[in-house]
């Protein structure tokens, strides 16, 4: 392989031209990430709790939940940390973690459940269905883990299309990631057994979690380093971009001198002082208005502060930036972050609200979809584009809520104020089982 390509993180240098080495040829540092202080410390105090195990019924059970639900979260936080380029956990620190995160393993419990549930289903029918169903599941298992971490939405990690895309967007690869996969799990029971043969029941209940453990970290790093090396295809916007083969990063001036404010301003969070880390990075972010560093960075200090006001006028600028940029991946996480804390914020334009729209749909993010859509014709009176909006409601609601009737109460304020439109037509066809004799146009849908 010839040298790494050099990363840009400056506006005129797209990272999906990155060199990043294939996860194949990056396995040593996959089995040595839980080895790294900070993973290695979070390991052993779980471990040791794990002694908690052997004290009665009820507390043992308190305590296995309670080991599950920490080794699943940081397992997530690793593999979305992972996914943005941030391979060092030392520096976690530079990179505010999404609080969205600590929910997603309630919602991968989900998808087990869903999974279980249809493979009881096949079971009922045939032991071979449920053993063929059992396969795909797990075949599906990663795919789902980065649906969850770049929607974080349960509906689109059980969503067929959804999957699909992602493994689509990672390709052949993909079979031999759930290889590796499959080798990982199977070094557990392994590994179980060997303990139980050579160590001192007494020290059994922290090694074997420390096993568990260690082998998450190596899944959850080799899963995150998948999708930050296809971070083009599954809407990944980098923090980082790939490091030489000694291990230095190879950073323009540019880059450099973003992470150099990255560290700087993370200095300040940390130290408690949030009105000197807000003053440095406004002011960056004002001179240089059309960096997205410096934009993202402001806009994360604000989320860290009590100015939900601030939060959300720099929102408009920024999500304007990034959809200049065509990142509406990053631009919807934007509005979320800011709707979060004020269900009442709308953005002013009318275009950038109805593509933050499209781009939720297209991530089957119900909420975040109809929330965008709710009063827009009404926000947005005498818009162009307050037509296509109407058939979007329309398709989330038939396709996405599955609530025709409100789509065809919807479908009926457009047929009486645009009768012409082609987003009317387009409603009526998507309504064609609701009303067979509006559809008349044999356009498929979108």
């Amino acid at each position: 392989m010839g040298p790494l390509r050099s990363p840009q993180q400056d506006d005129e240098v797209d990272s999906a031209q990155w060199v990043i080495e294939p996860f194949w040829r990056k396995l040593n540092s996959f089995f040595l990430f839980p080895l790294q202080r900070k993973p290695l410390l979070y390991a052993l105090v779980l471990s040791l709790c794990a002694y908690m195990l052997m004290w009665g019924l009820l507390i043992g059970f308190a305590v296995a939940v309670g080991l599950l639900l920490a080794i699943s979260r940081h397992a997530f936080k690793i593999a979305a940390y992972a996914s943005h380029g941030v391979l060092d956990s030392n520096d976690y620190d530079d990179y505010p973690c999404d609080a969205d995160l600590k929910v997603l393993p309630w919602k991968f419990f989900g998808v087990l459940l869903v999974h279980g549930f249809l493979i009881g289903m096949l079971a009922r029918v045939s032991p071979g269905l449920a053993a063929l169903g059992d396969l795909l599941s797990s075949f599906l298992i990663p795919a789902t883990l980065m649906v969850l971490i770049t929607s974080g939405s349960l509906r689109a990690a059980i969503n067929p299309f959804m999957l699909l895309s992602t493994m689509g967007a990672i390709g052949l690869p993909y079979g031999l990631l759930c290889l590796f996969l499959f080798l990982l799990m199977q070094g557990v029971p392994m590994a179980f057994a060997l303990l139980v043969t050579v160590m001192p029941q007494a020290l059994l209940a922290p090694l074997l979690a420390f096993v568990v453990i260690y082998f998450n970290g190596v899944i959850a790093a080799m899963i995150g380093y998948v999708m930050y090396q296809n971070h083009a295809d599954l809407g990944i916007t980098p923090d980082k971009g790939p490091q030489a083969e000694t291990g230095a990063p190879v950073l323009d001036p540019q880059a450099a001198l973003a992470q150099r404010r990255d560290a700087q301003v993370a200095q300040l969070v940390q130290d408690g002082n949030m009105q000197a880390a807000l003053a440095e990075s406004r002011e960056w972010q004002r001179s240089e208005p059309e960096s997205l560093a410096d934009q993202r960075r402001y806009h994360r200090v604000l989320k860290l502060s009590d100015k939900p006001d601030e939060l959300a006028r720099h929102a408009q600028s920024y999500i304007a930036l990034l959809l200049q940029k065509q990142r509406s991946s990053d631009a919807l996480e934007v509005w979320g972050s800011c709707y979060k804390r004020d269900k009442g914020f709308r953005l002013v334009n009318a275009s950038h609200t109805l593509a933050l729209a499209q781009t939720a749909w297209k991530r089957m993010q119900l909420p975040h979809t109809l929330a965008l859509l709710h009063g827009f014709e009404k926000t947005y009176a005498g818009s162009d584009l307050v037509p296509q909006a109407l058939e979007l409601t329309v398709r989330v609601l038939k396709q996405g809520a599955n609530k025709p009737d409100q789509a065809v109460r919807v479908f009926m304020r457009m047929k009486i104020r645009y009768p012409a439109h082609a987003s009317t037509q387009e409603a009526a066809w998507i309504l064609r089982d609701e009303l067979p004799g509006e559809a008349q146009s044999p356009a498929a849908p979108a």
